[in-house]
């Protein structure tokens, strides 16, 4: 894991002291060097935090005869392969490290067929010097992030924001960007919430010619790539693939020249990453969990049963509110943007306790997108259940529920109820982005703003995905959906960052091509039976789970900041939505924040995710754009 930067100009040479800074503001993601490659009007730049190859892997990387220049942070799993097949034609090799094997595969193969060959996670910059042209990369599913500019005649790109941020105009907030925030939580790719910079779509690369012209192309689309399958019909087979191919993809990814551990919730995707982990490994394998004072979001005891049957060392670490306190300003601050996600905080600290033991973690992401964690995919379910009520009866069930308060007791029932209730009569791609808005629907959004910055084309956007998904079911669009959107805005951005912050490498199994295309591959029953989501999981991997772990509900991270808001930090909150400070700042309206902290206040509503959005955005715009 590493932090990558670079300038390429049109006319004039790169200047040394601006790409230094820029590489210098990644030292969190590469502590252990730092170097910089310069010609006339290109420069690289490149920090690395050492994984494999600890002793010549230092990059700016270049081929013997120098015509070809790498800046590369990430992992190509399949490296070794690649590089076998590499030497029969003829390759020499003066490192042990994937870096050099994607160097000499783009001379053997090309940018285009090397990127549908590389299984991993990346972001890297080649200049090919006899070309006079670059290619700027992101991987296929958006694990490692990447961020770029153009402007007069320059291009500059970086692995965070924050190298960017002498591109940053104080005085333009992208309303696209603003507003995919306010309703999902987070902006996804290829926005973000400053004008003129964007973020690289996974699956994309951009290739500047030797005139220094921009175009973006993509080299990996996964309906594409599903046309030449055959679909897995049968249920044992796609189990045994699923299985061999899971345990490969762990075994892969634990391939290190440092310590490796996982992180460990006690829900299913955690416990099979750990489980297999701990099959390939002659060692006990080092796990790590976070445990909560406030006993109704705490899963630390699942997370020990499965350490328990593993055998692992284990770490936990109990959050309380102190420790938000302490950091919440940097961890909210470091991801350059608003990010509204809410377990950043407790992600921020397993990754801290995992830093203090190991340099790289594997973790159970991407397994709900895949095969159907999410409650959210029952909710056709439920609301069919609702409107078989009589009118009467769900008028009645309508009434009673809006007059009973959101208390610790109530409160996580009734805001499921209420979902279903207001979503009932709604489109199935209506229900399914209405579940996606974490924040703000679309009128509430509406009405929050002032009028020159709503936009009204963000449903229409996410629309887009759910209907290019060529599938006769509704649930699997909602899948592709949140594949392409939370996946890469939320949850992958969420990992990378709170590692990074501690100088840590996060790997994800689920994320190899071949599973993912292999999801996408059979039948909807397999992943969810009835009400039984991830069924084709639970079963294909019931031998290596102790039995209550499989019937557990998923939690995952939560923090209880609907309660922090009404407690303590009842009085930050309303000091950053007060009326001197909305008015001035001049983007949202006063009455319609009021409204909202007072029925939290008041315990009326809960509108915990609402109010996260706007503490988290007044965090960023007081500290970055005032």
């Amino acid at each position: 894991m590493c932090g990558i930067v670079g300038i390429i100009q049109k006319d004039k040479p790169v200047d040394f002291s601006t790409l230094e800074d820029m590489c210098n503001s990644l030292s969190l993601r590469g502590p252990d060097a730092g170097n910089l490659w310069i010609k006339d009007n290109i420069g690289l730049g490149h920090r690395r935090l050492s994984i494999i190859d600890l002793e010549t892997g230092d990059q700016p990387m270049m081929t013997e005869d120098k015509n070809l220049i790498i800046v590369y942070n990430g992992e190509v799993y399949n490296f070794k392969e690649l590089r076998e097949e590499l030497i029969k034609a003829g390759y020499n090799f003066t490192t042990s490290s994937d870096t050099e094997v994607v160097l000499k595969g783009y001379l053997h193969f090309g940018i285009d067929k090397l990127l549908l060959r590389l299984e991993g996670m990346f972001a890297f910059a080649l200049y090919d010097k006899l070309k006079e042209e670059a290619f700027i990369v992101r991987d296929k599913f958006g694990e490692k992030p990447l961020y770029y500019c153009e402007e007069n005649n320059s291009l500059q790109f970086a692995s965070e924001l924050k190298a960017l941020k002498s591109k940053f105009n104080k005085n333009e907030i992208d309303e696209i960007g603003l507003n995919f925030f306010l309703s999902l939580s987070y902006i996804p790719a290829p926005y973000t919430i400053y004008k003129g910079i964007k973020k690289l779509k996974p699956g994309n690369y951009l290739h500047i010619n030797k005139n220094k012209e921009v175009k973006s192309f993509e080299y990996y689309n996964l309906q594409k790539q599903l046309k030449d399958y055959i679909p897995e019909s049968d249920f044992d087979n796609a189990s045994r693939k699923l299985n061999k191919l899971l345990s490969d993809s762990v075994k892969k990814r634990m391939v290190s020249d440092v310590p490796v551990g996982a992180f460990l919730s006690g829900g299913i995707d955690s416990s099979i990453v750990s489980s297999l982990m701990a099959n390939h490994s002659n060692d006990p394998i080092n796990t790590f969990s976070i445990g909560f004072n406030e006993k109704a979001y705490d899963e630390s005891q699942r997370a020990q049963i499965i350490a328990d049957r593993i055998k692992s060392n284990h770490k936990t670490h109990f959050l309380d509110y102190k420790d938000v306190v302490e950091l919440v300003d940097e961890i909210v601050l470091y991801f350059d943007e608003p990010f509204g996600d809410s377990s950043a905080l407790p992600s921020y600290y397993v990754a801290k306790l995992a830093r203090e033991s190991v340099k790289v973690v594997l973790t159970g992401d991407a397994a709900d997108e895949l095969f159907g964690g999410y409650e959210k995919y029952l909710s056709q379910y439920y609301i069919s259940k609702f409107k078989k009520l009589p009118k009467f009866s769900q008028k009645l069930f309508k009434s009673i529920i809006q007059i009973i308060p959101h208390t610790k007791i109530t409160n996580s029932l009734l805001r499921k109820i209420k979902k279903v209730i207001n979503n009932a009569e709604k489109s199935e791609f209506d229900v399914h982005y209405n579940m996606m808005c974490l924040g703000f629907n679309d009128l509430e959004r509406n009405a929050i703003l002032k009028n020159n910055l709503y936009v009204d084309n963000i449903k229409s956007e996410v629309n887009e995905t759910y209907k290019s998904f060529k599938s006769s079911t509704v649930m699997e669009k909602g899948f592709y959906t949140d594949l392409k959107f939370v996946l890469e805005g939320d949850m992958l951005t969420k990992v990378d960052r709170v590692c990074m912050m501690n100088s840590l490498e996060a790997r994800v199994p689920f994320l190899d091509s071949r599973i993912v295309e292999l999801a996408y591959n059979i039948p909807l029953s397999f992943k969810i039976k009835g009400r039984n989501k991830k069924y084709i999981l639970k079963e294909t991997f019931r031998n290596l789970l102790p039995p209550a772990t499989v019937n557990f509900r998923k939690k995952g991270f939560g923090v209880p900041v609907d309660s922090w808001f009404k407690n303590e930090l009842r009085n930050e909150i309303s000091s950053l939505l007060s009326k001197e400070v909305i008015i001035e700042q001049g983007i949202f309206n006063y009455e319609e924040v009021k409204k909202l902290l007072d029925e939290h206040l008041d315990e009326k509503e809960n509108h915990k995710g609402k109010l996260w959005n706007l503490f988290v955005f007044q965090k960023w715009y007081l500290n970055k754009i005032s």
